[in-house]
């Protein structure tokens, strides 16, 4: 299935980073529990890598993402641990193509429209719009539908994004999905809190579906 059919069919990519690959296993089982097969983790901890591998074993129908890409050596390292995709930050010409060599699907971040054009040109569909909250949040992704509208591009607006303002990115026809961090509360994974931590996702997603459908 391809990533823009699963981000849209979903919604919402929490951007998880771990602490350890244990940890990473319960918070997928309690994604995939509450209804949700889809998660970004990020590469910011030595564990990032063994963490995919192991979900990609335990929670088998659960789809990743690897975030936080800042080198064409992690583009290798994400392949081999089995990530569906990656993402980043910022837009580098040369991980993109490090990634369409492997190919690995691929979202890279933008903030301006040079940069739309560029990743567009690069033939990455998917961008990620960060930190959206700092850009000017819906007012600039409805601004960007004028000269880009008529394109294939989507967004996945992330920085800033929660239960109390996701809906209103949704509704915007240019957002693919939104992602961000509050269905991945450190704090709750640190005290294993996993079945709370399920029940926010179950709630987010019904949400989702009844205010998107």
């Amino acid at each position: 299935m391809k990533i823009s059919t699963i981000l849209s069919g979903s919604k919402i990519l929490p951007a998880v980073t771990i602490e350890n690959t244990d940890q990473a296993v319960k918070l997928a089982q309690a994604y995939a529990k509450g209804g949700l097969n889809l998660m970004e983790i990020t590469f910011r901890t030595p564990d990032t890598a063994e963490a995919i591998r192991a979900i990609r074993l335990e929670v088998p129908n659960m789809i990743i993402g690897a975030g936080t890409i800042l080198t064409t050596g992690q583009i290798e390292e994400a392949v081999s641990a089995g990530a569906h995709f990656g993402l980043a930050p910022g837009f580098n010409p040369k991980v993109v193509d490090a990634a369409q060599q492997f190919e690995l699907p691929f979202i890279p971040g933008v903030m301006t429209p040079s940069e739309v054009e560029s990743a567009f040109e690069k033939g990455c569909q998917i961008q990620k719009l960060f930190p959206i909250n700092h850009m000017g949040g819906t007012n600039f992704l409805k601004t960007l539908n004028g000269p880009f509208g008529h394109t294939p591009i989507r967004f996945i607006p992330m920085g800033g994004i929660n239960q109390h303002n996701m809906l209103d990115y949704l509704s915007l026809k240019n957002v693919i999905a939104v992602g961000g961090s509050w269905l991945c509360d450190q704090e709750k994974i640190r005290t294993n809190q996993f079945t709370k931590i399920s029940e926010d996702v179950a709630a987010t997603m019904a949400t989702i579906i009844q205010k998107t459908n």
